[in-house]
């Protein structure tokens, strides 16, 4: 399956800001999200805490990918 992924804000400091993934073993946001901590565990906390949105939509952990989709990684945003 590929993907494009989108990280924004301090998710930037791990991950590209848009990269096309192929990923083989990939099929609910919730395997995406342990492939990304397997990939930079520095990162754990701060997925743990971020929202996933698949083709412009908020999506659950337990929803499925398909190929083509664009996945954003929000992390949490303060400020005002």
């Amino acid at each position: 399956m590929n993907i494009t992924l989108l990280c924004f804000a301090a998710l930037k400091d791990f991950f590209p800001a848009s990269e096309n993934l192929h990923l083989d073993k990939i099929g609910t946001v919730a395997d995406l999200k342990e492939f990304l901590q397997s990939k930079e565990p520095k990162a754990a906390e701060l997925l743990e805490v971020s929202r996933f949105a698949v083709n412009q939509s908020i999506v659950n952990e337990q929803d499925l990918l398909v190929d083509g989709s664009v996945v954003a990684v929000l992390p949490p945003s303060s400020g005002g």
